[in-house]
């Protein structure tokens, strides 16, 4: 079962126009300089070529997509090179903001529980009884110092968000969300960039 939709979060899909004077054989030999890098196997059959990659090495123009194929159709508006390519860093690009959004509400369920557990640790208990208040005697009180603070009184305590902190993993899956949205963007159009310099390259002469 397809679903294009989702197919488009890893995939690229488009078409170049094709010199009428250019076979598909020589249309292929001219992108052939693209693919053929170490770690790369190609297929070519019925003016379809297909290529795989194994860990492409940084200067492959092409690393990002890492298997696709390419298909030359006719019609009577002329010929078309159409391409289908796979990526998966851009598959991982998407996926990798879900999971640090996920350990980012690990780390505030952690620290409710904590929390309730802290809570109902210092619920004072049925039978505790309130603590006498400290008074101050007439000479430090005719000398300002202040009085003794009341041991029944909690203190303010300043809320926080607990020891572990959610923000490390809401910035790292808002970092990834716009990686892949710019490589969702530039990657396809380096794509064609680059194939359509090689469909118009001036033929080897030798």
């Amino acid at each position: 079962m397809r679903l294009p939709l989702i197919d488009n979060i890893w995939r690229v899909r488009g078409e170049l126009p094709l010199d009428p004077a250019l076979s598909p054989n020589e249309a292929f030999a001219r992108i052939d300089p693209l693919l053929r890098t170490p770690g790369t196997e190609i297929l070519a059959a019925n003016e379809t070529l297909s290529y795989s990659k194994h860990n492409p090495a940084a200067q492959d123009r092409l690393a990002t997509f890492t298997r696709g194929s390419f298909r030359i159709e006719r019609s009577s508006a002329g010929s078309v090179l159409r391409f289908d390519l796979f990526s998966h860093a851009l598959l991982l690009c998407f996926l990798a903001p879900l999971l640090f959004i996920g350990f980012a509400q690990l780390a505030v369920a952690i620290n409710t529980w904590e929390k309730a557990g802290t809570e109902a640790a210092a619920k004072p208990k049925e039978d505790d009884k309130p603590k006498p208040v400290k008074t101050l005697n007439p000479v430090d009180q005719f000398l300002g110092a202040p009085a003794p603070e009341d041991p029944n009184t909690k203190k303010d305590e300043k809320e926080d968000e607990g020891r572990h902190s959610p923000n490390g993993g809401y910035f790292m899956a808002g970092l990834f969300a716009l990686i892949y949205l710019v490589g969702r963007w530039l990657e396809p159009w380096l794509v064609r960039r680059r194939l359509r310099a090689a469909l118009e390259s001036p033929r080897d002469s030798a």
